[in-house]
C-alpha cells in the first residue's frame, strides 16, 4: 500500500494538496491565505463517483436557510473538467446554493485530481460526516476494492474502522436486492440485516418481513429463524453445556456468520466452525485475523 493511501487517515487535505489551479471568477482569500474562486453554479457538474444516492430535501432547505443567514462558511471543492467543473466535495452546499438561486459559489479549484482521488475523497467525506446509508457504504467499499485494488485492511486504516467492521459492511451486498432496498429505505438497520446472513436463516426475505412487520429489536431478530417454518423443529442447544458456554457459542455464531459448535469436556474442548466454500473460509479468516490485530 502506498504512502499516499495511508495519508488519507489524516484527512481530506492529504489528497487535495498541491492540486490547485487558477480559475475564472472573482478571487478571495481564506484565513490560511489560500485562494478561493467564485465560479458559476451552472458550470458545475455532479461528481460521477458520488456514493450518496439520496439527499434529503428538508436537510438541503435547512442548509440553504443557514447559508442565507450566515453565509457559506466552507467553500466547495471542484475539479477542472474541460470547460466546466466537477464537484469533488460539498454537493449539499451546492444544492443549497441552487435552491437559493445564487449564480456563483466560492470554490477551491483543482486540476490534477484523478478519478481514483475523486472516488476516495467522495467516500471519505461522506463516511466521516455520517451521510451514507449502510448500503451506500458497502457499495463504496466494493468500488474501491474492485477498481483500485484496496484490501479490507487498507479501508480500515483510511476510515479509522476495524477490519471486521469493513468486512461486515461488505457482507450486506450478499443479501437479496429486496432486503438491500429495505436497508436503504431505513426499514431495516445494518444490525438486523447482518442477522439475515446467518446460515440458519432459510428464507432471508421472509425473515426480514417478520422483523419489519413486528418491529423486532436486533436481539429478537436473532431468533426469527425459529418461527419461519413451524413444521421444522428448531435446533436445541446442548443441555449439558453451561448456560454461559451456550451463550458464548451463540455469540460466536453471530460474530462469524457461520455455524459454530462448541464441544466441552470439563475444562477442555474444541470449537468447530463450518464453511460452505473458500469465500466463506476467507471471510472467517479475515474476521479472526482482525480480532487478533485488535488484541495486539
Amino acid at each position: 500500500m502506498s504512502k499516499k493511501k495511508k495519508g488519507l487517515g489524516r484527512g481530506l487535505g492529504a489528497l487535495l494538496q498541491d492540486h490547485r489551479v487558477d480559475a475564472p471568477g472573482k478571487n478571495t482569500s481564506n484565513a490560511e491565505g489560500e485562494l478561493i474562486h467564485e465560479i458559476l453554479v451552472e458550470k458545475i457538474e455532479p461528481n460521477p463517483f458520488q456514493p450518496r444516492k439520496t439527499f434529503s430535501e428538508e436537510e438541503i432547505q435547512e442548509l440553504a436557510e443557514t447559508i442565507l443567514k450566515h453565509g457559506l462558511i466552507q467553500p466547495i471543492v471542484v475539479r477542472k473538467h474541460a470547460d466546466t467543473f466537477q464537484i469533488v466535495s460539498g454537493e449539499r452546499r451546492l444544492r443549497a446554493y441552487q435552491k437559493l438561486k445564487k449564480t456563483k459559489i466560492p470554490a477551491r479549484v483543482h486540476e490534477r485530481l484523478t478519478d481514483k482521488n475523486m472516488m476516495e475523497i467522495a467516500i471519505i467525506e461522506n463516511i466521516q460526516r455520517v451521510q451514507l446509508s449502510p448500503m451506500e457504504e458497502a457499495q463504496s467499499f466494493e468500488q474501491l476494492i474492485n477498481h483500485h485494488a484496496y484490501r479490507h485492511e487498507d479501508l480500515a486504516e483510511i476510515l479509522g474502522k476495524s477490519r471486521s467492521a469493513i468486512t461486515n459492511t461488505l457482507r450486506l451486498l450478499k443479501l437479496p436486492t429486496e432486503i438491500q432496498n429495505w436497508i436503504t429505505q431505513g426499514s431495516l438497520s445494518a444490525g438486523h440485516a447482518r442477522n439475515l446472513l446467518r446460515p440458519e436463516i432459510a428464507d432471508p426475505i421472509e425473515a426480514a418481513r417478520i422483523i419489519i412487520e413486528e418491529g423486532l429489536s436486533v436481539r429478537d431478530a436473532e431468533k426469527v429463524h425459529l418461527r419461519q417454518n413451524k413444521n421444522t423443529k428448531p435446533s436445541v442447544p446442548n443441555q449439558n453445556l453451561d448456560p454461559n458456554v451456550v451463550q458464548f457459542e451463540n455469540d460466536l455464531r453471530y460474530a462469524m456468520g457461520a455455524d459454530v459448535k462448541l464441544q466441552v469436556n470439563k475444562n477442555k474442548g474444541k470449537i468447530e466452525i463450518k464453511f460452505n466454500n473458500l469465500e466463506e473460509l476467507n471471510r472467517i479468516r479475515d474476521l479472526i485475523q482482525a480480532g487478533s490485530t485488535q488484541v495486539n
